[in-house]
């Protein structure tokens, strides 16, 4: 017959047994949340769950409902060198000057007001054949702003970009990738593509040029698309290892327009953008 003392003990056994396997179980998952942060930081594939998501829905690469370019065709080896930021005055000319000795193609995320004051650095990205794309007027967080607010900035910017080069932008990056639905929604009725990234070299936080081609160098991919940044002095000097390196190794670069193409995805308009500045006063209410 079981005593009392007995079942007790046989209770507080299994107890510190539960305690033990939660314990083993919370130092598992803390060991393999730190592994992966590791893996993340320093080596080729970033962890990233909505990739997962989107794979499933088959949108990994281009999902046609919010007109977001994630990923390049993953079949061809090709990848699109994206700089944001511009244009620099102190450090764009280089960068510019590197990519034509190299005879490589980049598509330039620029700011209205730096547009507005540099318009000569984008008349030589354009006469440099490469393209031009928006990123807001003045580098705002657009999830906050209004939708007529949003349509301003992205106006605002097109302005001073057609003003300088002849040209309207229909690619957008968001400042820090941030968009919500109604940041979707707006860029998609004003007829752009938000562009997204697969390759940060981190070079923003002024690291060294050996960090940031190693960075690149380390994730890129068929398809991928790297982000890197105009207003740094090492962004520069990382990029001829970037270009010949994956060169060697059969990599073309391309314009992200070139890589949409490759997607097969049409135009969000069939017509032409129009050959003239926004009106004033449009997106406000």
């Amino acid at each position: 017959m079981e005593t009392k003392s007995s079942v007790f003990s046989s209770t507080e056994n299994s107890g510190t047994s539960r305690k033990v396997k939660l314990g083993l179980l919370f130092a598992v998952l803390l060991a393999a949340g730190y592994f992966a942060w590791h893996f993340e930081k320093y080596h080729k594939v970033p962890i990233d769950p909505t990739w997962v998501l989107r794979r499933a829905a088959g949108v990994q690469n281009y999902d046609p409902d919010s007109g977001v370019l994630y990923h390049g065709n993953p079949n061809i080896k090709e990848i699109a060198l994206t700089i944001d930021d511009g244009p620099n005055p102190a450090f764009g000319p280089g960068i510019i000057q590197t990519l034509h000795a190299n005879n490589c193609p980049a598509t330039f995320f620029v700011v209205g007001i730096r547009a507005h004051q540099y318009p000569n650095l984008l008349r030589e990205m354009v006469a440099d054949g490469d393209e031009i794309g928006d990123h807001t007027y003045d580098h705002q967080r657009l999830p906050a702003l209004k939708p007529h607010e949003i349509a301003s900035e992205i106006r605002d910017d097109d302005n001073d970009i057609f003003l300088a080069t002849g040209l309207h932008t229909r690619i957008l990056r968001p400042p820090g990738m941030e968009y919500n639905h109604k940041v979707l929604t707006v860029a998609k009725a004003l007829g752009y593509r938000t562009i997204s990234w697969t390759v940060a070299a981190k070079d923003f936080l002024n690291q060294t040029p050996e960090f940031i081609a190693g960075r690149v160098l380390d994730r890129v991919e068929p398809g991928s698309i790297i982000l890197l940044h105009q207003d740094t002095p090492y962004t520069q000097l990382a990029l001829p290892t970037i270009i010949k390196t994956l060169r060697s190794e059969g990599y073309t670069f391309v314009t992200i327009s070139t890589m949409l193409k490759h997607l097969n995805v049409p135009p969000l308009s069939k017509s032409e953008p129009k050959n003239e500045p926004w009106d004033s006063g449009l997106g406000q209410e």
